[in-house]
């Protein structure tokens, strides 16, 4: 079955206080803890370190990403792999695992932890996959039990239930575990484990798009990306949520996917930013199906399967067909692009992963249709070409 991607324009992560069973923060030394092993499993002399500040590697100076979109503050454990090897001929398998904790006589046992993880590097063309995994041991590291992985790019709060994993015993680990071959980073913080107090939430009420709605709207983000939003109220009686997912599919077994970290009670709801051309993502004249889960640490609690069908206007059907004549070479850049049309435009506008600006210029200011990105770090950007009031965007690699 094809997973589709999602990407969340906003998020939400929480903590919760419970029995504290483990809690690292980083924030003691300029290394990393004694109590935490490093370990390079595939010999090719990688190690995690410990990252400081706000600014996420490989996006603009001075840009505050990881307090902003992560919850991760001040000191963290990262490993760069980037800056770990000089090209991609030796894979990288690396660990970094907990000290012992004790789950003896424990009913239920959550960990926590706040992340930025972004795995995959285009090298000449081709796409080189960097993955991480999040594992568990009840037999002090003998044996390992995944519970999570990812790919691409994530980031936020993760809450996982490893109460079977660890059972009871007294002797239990987590580790975070990548492989990659010459990718970009991953920044862990705030690792918590615990038994959680309380209750799970209770279900979220006045949901929308309400069930069986008609005529739902796609808009477009300012990076010409389909949008549909959706909003809920957190429940009025029980414990309260302190994080939620939205699953969503063309049937109600919500086969497309689930967004973590997903917080549809801020005011004006949040949207779900999903397709960028007339074929892909949200579809015009389509019903889809969706759930909200409301978590805390005790648990979570699933909402009613709603649905809705979405109306006749797709807005990127004008803009797809009127500029399909764009194109920009080299791509991937190391320094000066070209914007290639037989039409002429009038703007352009350079967008990071997350949505941000970061330049603008008009075809008046380039000398032959060219842009200058020597000065930006490696990574993906979206390109925006604007040209008598429709848009295109494009996306650029730049090495």
């Amino acid at each position: 079955m094809k997973k589709i991607t999602f990407l969340v324009i906003l998020m939400a992560t929480f903590i919760t206080n419970a029995q504290i069973i483990l809690s690292e923060d980083f924030e003691s030394s300029t290394s990393l803890p004694e109590t935490w092993t490093n370990d390079d499993i595939a010999g090719a002399g990688d190690s995690w370190a410990i990252g400081s500040g706000v600014d996420a590697p490989y996006y603009a100076a001075d840009n505050g990403y990881f307090d902003t979109y992560t919850e991760i503050y001040g000191n963290y454990a990262w490993f760069d792999s980037a800056n770990n090897g000089t090209d991609n001929a030796v894979a990288e398998e690396l660990s970094l695992t907990s000290p012992a904790f004790d789950c003896t006589g424990l009913s239920s046992v959550v960990l926590s932890f706040s992340h930025w993880f972004l795995g995959d590097e285009v090298v000449a063309g081709t796409t080189i996959a960097g993955e991480g995994f999040i594992e568990v041991s009840n037999d002090g590291g003998a044996s390992w039990t995944s519970v999570t992985s990812f790919g691409g790019q994530a980031y936020g709060e993760n809450i996982i239930d490893i109460t079977d994993e660890v059972g009871t015993s007294s002797n239990s680990h987590v580790r975070f575990r990548w492989t990659g071959n010459y990718n970009y980073f991953w920044a862990i913080d705030n690792i918590v484990v615990q038994q959680p107090e309380g209750d799970a939430p209770d279900v979220c009420t006045n949901m929308s798009p309400t069930d069986q709605a008609t005529d739902v709207e796609i808009t477009v983000s300012t990076t010409d990306t389909k949008l549909v939003n959706f909003s809920w109220d957190a429940a009025t009686t029980g414990d309260a949520a302190t994080s939620y997912s939205i699953s969503i599919g063309t049937t109600n077994e919500l086969e497309i996917g689930t967004v973590s970290d997903f917080d549809g009670t801020v005011d004006g709801g949040a949207n779900i930013s999903y397709g960028n051309t007339v074929d892909s993502g949200w579809q015009v004249n389509t019903t889809y199906y969706w759930r909200i889960s409301s978590i805390n640490t005790a648990g979570s609690t699933e909402s009613p399967i709603f649905s809705f069908t979405t109306g006749a206007a797709d807005p990127l059907g004008i803009e797809e067909i009127s500029l399909n004549t764009f194109n920009v070479s080299p791509n991937p850049v190391k320094d000066v692009v070209t914007i290639n049309t037989t039409s002429g435009f009038d703007t352009i506008e350079v967008f990071n992963q997350l949505g941000q600006s970061v330049l603008k210029s008009s075809s008046s200011l380039m000398n032959n249709n060219r842009l200058d990105l020597s000065s930006f770090n490696p990574g993906i950007y979206l390109m925006r070409i604007r040209s008598n009031n429709k848009s295109k965007t494009l996306k650029i690699i730049k090495e």
